[in-house]
């Protein structure tokens, strides 16, 4: 198993080919590689948009839904590669 920095550059290529399900993969393996290494385990980290712009996915998402939320949610999957730049 690859360490979690691995796993996270992987993820950040996939946000910048623009492959979804690559992308929710790799943020899997990720919090996976996290929690093995032994740093993923206390408390329950919530990714938080705080914009006032309408959006179809919620302003709160829990580390463990994010990939979940990247193959349903377009324009989650767009903001999340949008901030890994292009």
């Amino acid at each position: 198993m690859a360490n979690s920095k691995e796993e996270w550059q992987k993820y950040q290529e996939a946000l910048r080919r623009g492959d979804k399900e690559a992308a929710a993969e790799y943020f899997r393996r990720y919090l996976e590689a996290k929690k093995a290494e032994g740093k993923g385990g206390g408390s329950r980290p919530t990714l938080v948009n705080l914009s006032t712009k309408a959006k179809d996915y919620p302003n709160a998402v829990p580390l463990e839904d994010i990939p979940r939320v990247i193959q349903e949610k377009p324009e989650f999957f767009e903001l999340l590669r949008r901030m890994a730049g292009k």
